[in-house]
């Protein structure tokens, strides 16, 4: 089975609205970000396989459970179907950052965990996100790295400004995709 490439995508500021130091809390407050649904369907359609890779402390810091996490996953999941678009994986971290586990953005044991399960490559493969550990995660895989200035990447550039460093700087998922998509 030939291995294909990967968009690891982080979920909060990225594919779902947010606002700094806030928590999603319950699948009804999921709301997509416009254009994100056709984002993930040009990825798909030019072949890449589509990951959720997040940090979900909102679990350790006791703001919801397991149970509730994945019912905003599969609400998130349904939004997306309605819209024609599919992922393929969300990968997570559940611990508190003070915890310094071994899973925790930018860490790369996520994506790596993805990559074996799921058959993907690194050649090609890019990382989009709204904050420096996503930006620190493409740069650690080696990958093509897009910020994009939803969430809290207004805010990232701000406070990182020129040590930042990702490939591109995008002002939404869907145009993040067309970078992606011209560089392929």
């Amino acid at each position: 089975m030939k291995k294909r490439p990967a968009v690891f995508l982080d979920r909060d500021g990225t594919l779902i609205h947010t606002r700094p130091g806030w928590y999603l809390r319950s699948p009804e407050q999921v709301r997509l970000y416009a254009g994100a649904a056709q984002a993930l369907r040009l990825l798909r359609r030019a072949g890449y396989r589509l990951v959720i890779v997040s940090n979900q402390s909102g679990l350790a810091r006791g703001l919801l459970d397991a149970k509730t996490l994945s019912r905003i996953h599969r609400r998130m999941l349904r939004e997306f179907r309605s819209r024609g678009a599919a992922l393929d994986g969300i990968y997570f971290c559940p611990h508190h950052p003070d915890d310094r586990c071994r899973c925790r953005k930018p860490s790369t044991l996520l994506a790596r965990r993805a990559m074996r399960e799921l058959g993907l490559t690194l050649a090609g493969s890019a990382v989009v996100g709204d904050k420096k550990a996503d930006v620190d995660l493409g740069r650690a895989l080696g990958v093509t790295s897009v910020l994009v200035t939803t969430g809290e990447g207004r805010s990232q550039i701000k406070r990182w400004g020129a040590r930042l460093r990702p490939t591109h700087v995008a002002p939404s998922l869907l145009r993040a995709a067309r970078y992606i998509l011209c560089r392929s």
